[in-house]
């Protein structure tokens, strides 16, 4: 039966009407409301006059997007599920179509009080979730808990500082929101201000903070600030997750990776005689001298595995941690601290929420385990590279199970996980990716930026260092930047130009292969990794040319960047002023830190990367922020120096070369100018000439562009930027240059695609 009865069906509703009613009970599951009768048949009945009505379903438009295009489906919705009974009106059960069409059929239902008090909960969680934070921070609620928040916490704390404003704000949110970004700027006390907010709320009995490693010291700084020291503990064995401490934190090292104890390396052949064909690999045992020997103490590792199994002499998989015979290189495992989560928790602190941006990755599938009631993303570079790098850390904040609990109301994406990220990108994202060597503008990547404003007035609380009621608390000066174009010296540039014919002749072999698979009608892709180890050797030449093997180094003059380096050295040492070095590369970064250690009397050099044992950086940091030791040039790799340190005492910052990242290269500078910083710190951008170092500054800037649009509402001010280019001593340069048209041109000097493709 479906549609309008005719008269034969009428004739069978009266007769079910006059010769049977039925009392139906109303239940609901996780998913929607559903109803019950006392057999099977009656259940038929039930399901057939709401099918015959309509009822059941509708029909729902929606979009997908699939390699960047838009796809318009229909899908076929429950109209009891909760998203619909949530989102689609304010009708109570007793005045539901529903009611009067089982009414219609001898059909009641009962116990129906029991499910709408549920209805208008849910309801009433939706319309908060839809409210934006400046619409919450009216309620009474958010009112209540922010005064709240000031009895606890408004004075002064024990290290005599007091708690800003904005920091306030916050703390009330994360208490009374309960999902939230919390995006202030980089060095605007994040960290102190989530302790304030989860603490404040007595129902987060236990709290559990994710975050770096080498944050961990900060967060328990601020713990102690606020007198927390004594109900905090570091998670380091799953038996740890059982303690009854309030607070427990954890790197992500510790949460997301599991521990693996590599055997030690068996040996291939007899030690002492070699006598391979007598050799017992499985009893390390040679039959010729008749010796037995042990395992050497050298263990396997990820990157140094056997090149065939000891055992059955096959050849190793490449990247297998077992070979089929059964031989393994494992000793023993231990799984990662999230396998062992339990639900004990009711709230969760991220640290650098960022790092969860890629749902591919153990890092972010170990947080998108997390399920608390309270979820805080902490970060203050909410994008790096694009609105899109927002999708993950916004799943997990809501969650993204059930479509009521979608507070974005983006009805258009019926889609989750992967799916999701697709249609979150496709619709967001803005252009499609931009080729490095073809960067000859500034674009932003966004589009439909103001219903992304809209999605992120419901969850993210931002603040800039340069917003009016944060600037007259912090006063923090606006650094200046200088972008510094540099024509290289003869003997670079002739490695430069060397090296781009190499990559040249390269990729005319490669496109060679890829036109003769054409033909053949095979499939022939250029490898992607090699074509960026090209460009990485690319960046490397413009930038510390001396390293590579083949330089010239018969010419007395340095390359120019070295020349530039050193001459603003000499110009701080003047001062007492000290400056900090950031760089793409490890090795650049040694060969600096070494190079301009005796550039001025008085002011020594060091350096931090990723090898460096962190003990030891942090004497160097400690060294550096104590104006009074001649520790004054510290030279980082952007990777290891662009999150958690503070650098206050640098009054300069030299971009020795840039990374594709845009927002790394701002946290990289921000070290130095953030909460603390007294003085204008100043930013020397080093970019050189017709070189990939223009591309990647072009790149930077959209970047920028266009994540300072989706998150801050601002485009670059390109006018702005235009005045900061100048040009290097060996670049000739009109005192009536337009300094726009200026910027245009050296954005385009660059390297081209029509270089290396003939």
């Amino acid at each position: 039966m479906s549609g309008k009865l005719d008269k034969g069906g009428e004739k069978v509703l009266r007769f079910i009407r006059s010769t049977l009613f039925i009392m139906l009970k109303a239940n609901y599951s996780k998913a929607a409301v559903y109803f019950t009768g006392e057999t099977l048949e009656e259940q038929l009945l039930a399901s057939e006059a709401l099918h015959a009505n309509r009822i059941e379903s509708f029909e729902h438009d929606y979009v997908t997007y699939e390699n960047g295009r838009e796809n318009r489906k229909t899908k076929t919705v429950s109209e009891l599920n909760w998203h619909s009974l949530i989102t689609r009106g304010d009708t109570v059960f007793s005045k539901h179509p529903i009611h009067n069409t089982l009414n219609r059929w001898g059909l009641d239902l009962a116990n129906v009080e029991t499910v709408q008090p549920l209805l208008e909960k849910k309801r009433r969680k939706y319309r908060a979730d839809g409210l934006s934070l400046k619409e919450f921070k009216e309620t009474a609620h958010y009112k209540a808990t922010l005064q709240r928040v000031i009895e606890l916490y408004g004075g002064p704390l024990s290290n005599g500082a007091s708690l800003f404003q904005y920091q306030l704000e916050g703390a009330a949110l994360i208490a009374s929101r309960r999902r939230l970004l919390l995006g202030l700027d980089m060095g605007l006390g994040k960290t102190l201000t989530t302790l304030v907010g989860l603490t404040s709320n007595a129902s987060n009995k236990k709290i559990i903070i994710v975050t770096m490693s080498r944050n961990i010291a900060d967060w328990v700084r601020e713990m102690k600030v606020l007198g927390l020291q004594k109900d905090y503990i570091e998670l380091r064995h799953p038996t740890d997750l059982k303690s009854d401490k309030r607070i427990h934190i954890v790197s992500y090292e510790r949460w997301a990776s599991e521990i693996i104890l590599f055997k030690e390396k068996l040996h291939a052949e007899c030690p002492d005689c070699v006598h391979g064909f007598n050799w017992d690999s499985a009893k390390q045992r040679c039959n010729s001298c008749n010796k037995s020997f042990k395992a050497s103490e050298e263990r396997y590792t990820i990157k140094d595995l056997p090149g065939e199994c000891p055992m059955c002499v096959q050849e190793w998989c490449k990247g297998n941690l077992f070979c089929d015979c059964g031989f393994t290189v494992v000793k023993s495992r231990k799984k990662a601290l999230y396998r062992f989560f339990n639900r004990s928790y009711d709230a969760c602190a991220v640290d650098e929420a960022h790092l969860i941006k890629n749902g591919t990755t153990k890092r972010s599938r170990s947080i998108r385990a997390i399920k608390t009631k309270t979820r805080i993303a902490l970060t203050g570079t909410p994008a790096e590279n694009g609105a899109d790098d927002l999708y993950w850390p916004s799943t997990w904040i809501y969650g993204d199970s059930h479509h009521f609990e979608n507070p974005f109301e983006l009805q258009r994406f019926q889609a989750y996980g992967r799916k999701g990220e697709d249609n979150f990108r496709g619709y967001f994202g803005g252009a499609s990716r931009q080729a490095v060597m073809d960067s000859k503008s500034i674009e932003a990547r966004v589009s439909h930026q103001e219903k992304l404003w809209d999605l992120l007035d419901k969850f993210m609380f931002r603040k800039k260092k340069t917003d009016i009621d944060v600037e007259r608390d912090v006063r923090i000066p606006e650094p200046q930047h200088r972008r510094l174009h540099l024509a290289l010296e003869e003997a670079e540039r002739n490695l430069y130009d060397k090296r781009l014919d190499e990559f040249r002749e390269w990729y005319a072999s490669e496109y060679a292969r890829k036109d003769s698979a054409d033909a053949r009608g095979d499939v022939y892709r250029i490898s992607t990794i090699e074509v960026c180890q090209w460009l990485d050797k690319l960046r490397k030449v413009a930038s510390c040319p001396w390293v590579q093997p083949d330089y010239d180094y018969s010419t007395s003059v340095e390359p120019v960047k070295l020349q530039v380096t050193k001459e603003k050295i000499k110009e701080y040492a003047r001062t007492g002023k000290k400056l900090l070095i950031f760089t793409a590369h490890k090795q650049t970064a040694e060969e600096l830190g070494v190079l301009l250690d005796t550039v001025a009397p008085g002011m020594r050099a060091a350096y931090i990367h990723g090898g460096v044992p962190m003990a030891y950086r942090h004497d160097l940091m400690d060294q550096f922020q104590n104006p009074d030791h001649p520790l004054s040039i510290l030279v980082m790799t952007m990777r290891t120096g662009a999150e958690s340190y503070t650098l206050t005492e640098a009054k300069a910052v030299i971009l020795y070369d840039l990374d594709f990242n845009s927002k790394k290269i701002e946290q990289c500078y921000s070290r130095a100018v953030r909460l603390g910083q007294k003085d204008v710190v100043e930013i020397l951008w080093l970019v050189a000439v017709d070189t990939i170092d223009a591309n990647l500054h072009a790149l930077v800037l959209s970047k920028k562009s266009g994540v300072d649009l989706a998150i801050d509402r601002q485009e670059l001010d390109f006018v702005q930027v235009s005045k900061e280019f100048e040009a290097g001593e060996n670049v000739e340069l009109d005192p009536g240059i337009d300094y726009q048209q200026f910027a245009t041109d050296m954005l385009k000097r660059g390297t081209s695609r029509a270089d290396y493709v003939s």
